[in-house]
């Protein structure tokens, strides 16, 4: 949820997912994909991933997000993949695992891999983020907070100092809030609320950067955001992409949530606790659809 995080992105909506007992093939197939057209186009996939580092070597991402940018269109795809999916994860000794615990084992490379791997889809750019630079970064870009419906579950789980309904968080409590779980909707609900969180930030930045006057202001702030995160890119790079996102601005959003309804069921094991195991072709197919289909004209999201 940096800079890119938040300006690339748009918005999403999330579907209901429920079970279906398959197990995920060992060797899928490679998603067939147009070089000539993505290069035409422009687009590019992003890897945003958030984790739950306190400062230690290893962590576990507790968000993995894909965003496909087309800027010469201004659409923008989103796909979330739930970070308890199981996959083949390429070297690990016991094969398949969650997909966040190649994040643990390699990092931002290994996590690329393993996506490419298990779904087919290559990542051009990598981002991610800590518990500590999600605060300090919501700080920097909305400094009397952002508004969200706060539940007396999350109040109670948390300790937080607000009341029930709707209430403007500041960095740390916001991030109570894109990390509760327990509820009925655990992860999923979870996802939901991160989702609606980099809705309600691009916003601010749209805000923010919305007059040429405050594009000056550009440079500065970028390199204030990557204090905040781990990239493959450069500040250059980012500037670069921020540019296009001038000239082109985003009018279309579309998502979708990885298990797809009805393509996994729910399982335990040993090494890994409880996963969700994919029917690892059906969920390919659904993301082959889903990046060929044309994207919706001015989707609105509101949560």
């Amino acid at each position: 949820m940096i800079i890119l995080f938040s300006i690339i992105l748009g918005g999403c909506s999330t579907g209901n997912l429920s079970d279906q007992n398959q197990v995920p093939p060992s060797s899928p197939s490679k998603m067939e994909d147009s070089p000539d057209q993505k290069d035409k186009k422009g687009i590019m996939n992003f890897l945003l991933i958030g984790s739950d580092s306190r400062g230690e070597p290893q962590s576990f991402s507790d968000a993995i997000i894909i965003a496909q940018y087309v800027p010469n269109e201004g659409n923008i795809k989103l796909i979330s993949l739930m970070r308890d999916s199981y996959v083949k994860i390429p070297g690990h000794k016991k094969g398949y695992d969650k997909l966040n615990k190649a994040y643990f084992l390699g990092g931002n490379e290994l996590l690329k891999k393993t996506i490419d791997q298990n779904f087919g889809i290559k990542v051009d750019h990598s981002i991610s983020i800590d518990f500590e630079g999600f605060a300090n970064f919501i700080d920097l870009i909305a400094p009397e907070g952002i508004t969200v419906n706060v539940s007396q579950k999350m109040i109670d789980d948390f300790n937080m100092d607000v009341k029930p309904g709707k209430n403007a968080l500041k960095g740390r409590e916001l991030l109570k809030y894109v990390r509760f779980r327990h509820d009925n909707e655990s992860d999923f609900g979870r996802v939901k609320r991160q989702q609606e969180v980099i809705v309600k930030v691009k916003e601010q930045l749209k805000n923010k950067f919305s007059h040429i006057e405050s594009l000056a202001a550009l440079p500065e702030f970028v390199e204030e955001s990557l204090n905040h995160v781990e990239s493959d890119m450069d500040k250059g790079e980012i500037l670069s992409v921020l540019s296009k996102l001038v000239f082109y601005p985003i009018k279309n959003i579309d998502s979708l949530r990885i298990p797809v309804h009805n393509s996994f069921v729910n399982k335990t094991y040993p090494h890994a606790g409880a996963v969700l195991e994919l029917d690892l072709e059906e969920n390919r197919e659904a993301l082959k659809d889903f990046l060929m289909k044309p994207s919706p004209v001015n989707r609105e999201y509101h949560y």
